[in-house]
């Protein structure tokens, strides 16, 4: 008994010696890209459509920014109307004022879209070109202006 207790302590200690000296693996990241951020665009809505699910075909919106959160702040005050034709897909939530079933032109309301954050510097036509390409992710409509 004595003679085999040496070697049950080194076949022990063998797998612990492996373990140890393996070096931990850097983990993969996906996202190499720059971060998204969600844009808020409150303004008049019009020339909205739905997306068809009968002939998957895209829907779209317009809407005249009047204010937007602080990521998309060179567009506050602008008027600038921002078209996003083909970008109200199927998974883009809708959200109707009380009672109505239908949404009027001239509404307000908000869109929200999630886009890579910008820089600082990038001016209102940029930020457009760059928000238009990119699918709506919730339109709301909160009704007639009052």
């Amino acid at each position: 008994m004595k003679r085999f207790l040496p070697f049950v302590i080194a076949a022990l200690m063998i797998p612990g010696v492996a373990l140890a000296k393996t070096s931990p693996t850097k983990a993969t990241h996906t996202n190499h890209g720059k971060a998204k951020v969600q844009f808020i665009l409150r303004g008049q809505l019009s020339a909205y459509t739905a997306f068809d699910s009968v002939t998957p075909a895209n829907g779209s919106i317009t809407i005249n920014v009047m204010h937007s959160n602080r990521h998309g702040r060179v567009l506050n005050g602008s008027n600038t109307p921002l078209t996003f034709t083909g970008m109200v897909t199927s998974s883009t939530k809708i959200a109707l004022a009380d009672g109505v079933t239908v949404m009027a032109d001239n509404d307000n309301g908000v869109v929200k879209v999630r886009a890579p954050k910008q820089p600082k510097g990038m001016s209102a036509a940029d930020l457009a070109a760059v928000l238009t390409g990119m699918p709506v992710r919730q339109i709301i409509d909160k009704g007639p202006s009052s």
